[in-house]
């Protein structure tokens, strides 16, 4: 028999009404209210259900024009149901099935929560734990708050932030922003509620939490994750961390709807880096894969976790607000987060449920444990309507089996907000300002926003003139850079990543700081500029001289081989042995040149290598500038990975610029070369051990990077020792780059090609 609706509500009200401190009877109440909700024996589906099902799925996939679409249904413990529609990228012909992967976005949260609660089960960390007994260093814009704050509280969303407060640091992907970054920027961002008052959705939080697994753990997020949820429960198409989507294969591509329909974006390279967000949304996995996810939770029996902590993330730990459109659909009368998991009932029925959302990516978990039914659903479009319509349609052919309900009933509401609230997701044009009368901005009337400026948890961002242009560039997130336009008397930023949805106004306020806000209000609360106050760090860089020579003649370059006879020139970008896989514009003879003082000193540089049995080995020197804006050009084409494996294993193509690959290069100036030390013996030379070789883009390069052998530590060092004798200086990021400090005209850039 069934529980009564009221029965059920009477409980909950009761557990809302507990105090703060009162979490004990909240637990039990929530116990002694799963207890009167027996488990139903359910048949397999018939004929006709499946009919339905395959016409649910259908409806939706057309109604909401998605890419593609995967979904399971558990009835009674069982999987009864798996369908899969579209394809992982549209126009490809290559369709989604059962293994295909997606990007599962926050209900990543539920797997995080659950590797905390096997490491309580393990006795190595407690839901009441100070934070800082984890992270010693970890602060909150509150002292009393950071030595409050508990392992639980970084789950439940009452740390009294705003809403997705600090999401810049790890959203949009791909930004260099690490774990330590948002340790360090929690104690800048400004509350804006009471500790533990109020419930607002906080994904920083998250990050925190899977730092202080990783820590009480001994191992880093990702292997744990692997070890405790995927090894376990047999989840073998899952992926976390750093990993290879080629040797992995079948994998959904996110998509955004546009005009012309839908549109890839933030495709994956030929590697997934392990992204600071990984414990609050990073993970990925297939339609099956999460189908034994559920049936885990839905098994009594299974103690993956103990009953203590299955009870515990099953707990009501913060009361959220019921909308109306839930209390029309589902008569919820509960409503609120545990951990990881949102608790409601849907019908007189026991919910347990999350959603997870990024770019081009939804997902939904449903379980309903009395009858333990379940459902996935994974897209890889723009899909949130669509999965909150079908997610409600799939649940009611459960919970209230004789409505005469479908897709087009929700996508209605929908579209049609109830009682002035909004619905999720609901039309919101209306709120958007125009801004049709947008012209590029010109630096005269955007004078007051042009330098540098600086926000204590964001870092740096430049408002300058560039490619012709006022640009708006962060130096962490990559993908917020764009045109700075004018409407009226304000600006907006429109981002050059199509796949950034969310312009940005800039505004100086009275005290002259320059403040971010949403032009659309509305527009994912991720996008939280609101929170930033930049103060004014610098004026813009002014940017190098370009020199009118047409020919080496015509400047103070000279070739580099007669002052050093017996030097070895092996000039990369002449040939297509080189990160770009061809030789770059302006190189047109394998020369080595450089301004007279410089090549002067490599002279010296050589000889003095000479005694000692070795011989300088130069992969570059003078670089033209026109070369340089063929490597931009060729990091812009992110079709082009062909050598990713050798120069670029593991970073995505989009980041190269401008951390690696800068529109202006000192190679230019003609005081810059790249070299390394070849050892001689009986008149024949071999490279000495480095530890990577040139143009390597990746850390291990870093002239001083740890995990180097002690022969390859040896060699650099005898490097930079011989060069630095000589007035070169070492560029920390490349073991190989050297500039001559000494040299005349630091802000001359050549554009003569090499000849």
């Amino acid at each position: 028999m069934e529980t009564p609706p009221q029965a059920i509500a009477a409980a909950f009200f009761l557990m809302l009404r507990a105090t703060r401190t009162g979490t004990t009877t909240m637990k039990r109440l929530l116990l002694s209210c799963a207890l009167l909700l027996p488990f139903a024996n359910a048949a397999a589906l018939t004929a006709n259900e499946k009919a339905q099902f395959d016409k649910d799925l259908q409806d939706t996939f057309d109604h909401f024009h998605l890419p593609g679409l995967a979904v399971g249904v558990i009835e009674n413990g069982e999987v009864v149901y798996v369908k899969t529609l579209g394809e992982r990228e549209a126009g490809t012909g290559e369709e989604i099935d059962a293994d295909t992967l997606f990007k599962i976005a926050s209900n990543t949260k539920a797997m995080t929560t659950g590797v905390l609660a096997r490491l309580v089960d393990q006795g190595k960390l407690k839901w009441d734990d100070p934070v800082t007994k984890y992270i010693p260093e970890f602060r909150m814009h509150d002292p009393w708050v950071t030595q409050n704050m508990q392992v639980r509280d970084l789950l439940i969303h009452d740390s009294g932030l705003g809403a997705g407060a600090g999401d810049l640091m790890f959203w949009p992907e791909p930004n260099r922003f690490t774990r330590e970054d948002i340790i360090r920027g929690l104690q800048y961002l400004k509350p804006v509620s009471q500790f533990r008052a109020k419930y607002a959705y906080d994904n920083s939080m998250y990050v925190i939490a899977g730092e202080v697994a990783s820590r009480a753990g001994g191992k880093p997020y990702a292997q744990l994750v692997r070890e405790e949820v995927f090894g376990p429960l047999g989840m073998s198409r899952c992926q976390v961390g750093a990993w290879n989507p080629k040797e992995v294969g079948d994998v959904a591509v996110p998509h955004m709807r546009t005009k012309v329909g839908n549109v890839p974006v933030r495709e994956d390279g030929d590697f997934v880096p392990d992204i600071t967000s990984s414990s609050a949304g990073g993970i990925r996995c297939s339609v099956n894969d999460m189908l034994k996810w559920e049936r885990m939770w839905l098994d009594p029996g299974n103690h993956w976790v103990s009953d203590a902590q299955r009870h515990a993330l099953w707990s009501i730990q913060m009361p959220m607000p019921i909308s109306p459109i839930l209390r029309k659909w589902d008569n919820t009368h509960f409503y609120g987060y545990g951990y990881g998991w949102r608790l409601s009932d849907v019908d007189g029925q026991w919910k347990v449920a999350h959603t997870g959302t990024l770019m081009g990516m939804y997902s939904s978990v449903i379980l309903l444990p009395e009858k333990r039914d379940g459902i996935v659903i994974l897209t890889n479009g723009e899909g949130e309507n669509a999965r909150i319509a079908l997610g409600e349609v799939l649940t009611k052919r459960f919970t209230a089996p004789g409505a005469k309900v479908d897709v087009a009933f929700y996508a209605k509401d929908l579209e049609q907000p109830v009682e002035s609230a909004p619905a999720p997701n609901a039309p919101r044009a209306s709120r958007v300002p125009d801004t049709s009368s947008r012209v590029a901005a010109t630096t005269g009337d955007a004078k007051d926003l042009l330098g540098v400026w600086r926000d204590p948890w964001f870092g740096d961002v430049n408002v300058c003139e560039a490619n012709g242009r006022v640009e708006f560039r962060s130096a962490k997130s990559l993908l917020l850079a764009g045109q700075v336009m004018t409407v009226g008397a304000r600006h907006l930023v429109h981002w050059d990543d199509k796949s950034v949805d969310a312009e940005a106004w800039l505004d100086r306020d009275e005290n002259g700081h320059m403040k971010m806000s949403l032009v659309d209000p509305d527009a994912d609360f991720s996008y939280d500029f609101h929170d930033l106050d930049f103060n004014k760090a610098g004026e813009c860089p002014k940017p190098p001289q370009v020199s009118p020579a047409t020919g080496v003649a015509q400047t103070d370059l000279v070739d580099v081989a007669k002052y050093s006879p017996g030097i070895v020139t092996d000039m990369r970008y002449y040939s297509d042995n080189n990160f770009v896989g061809r030789r770059v514009d302006g190189y047109e003879a394998p020369k080595c040149y450089l301004l007279k003082p410089a090549a002067q000193a490599l002279a010296k540089v050589q000889d003095d290598l000479k005694k000692q049995g070795y011989a300088l080995h130069v992969f570059d020197c003078y670089r033209p500038q026109r070369a340089v804006t063929d490597f931009v050009r060729w990091a812009q084409d992110l079709s082009d990975t062909k050598t990713k494996a050798e120069h670029y294993p593991n970073l995505d193509k989009r980041v190269l610029v401008p951390d690696y690959i800068a529109s202006v290069s000192g190679h230019s100036k003609g005081a810059t070369t790249d070299l390394s030390i070849d050892k001689c013996v009986a008149g024949k030379c071999a490279p000495l051990d480095f530890g990577t070789g040139f143009d390597l883009f990746d850390t291990l390069a870093n002239t001083a990077d740890p995990r180097i052998t002690p022969a390859q530590k040896a060699n650099r060092q005898l490097l930079l020792g011989a060069m630095a004798k000589r007035g070169f200086v070492n560029y920390d990021m490349e073991w190989w780059h050297f500039t001559y400090k000494m040299s005349p005209q630091p802000d001359v850039l050549y554009d003569v090609p090499i000849r």
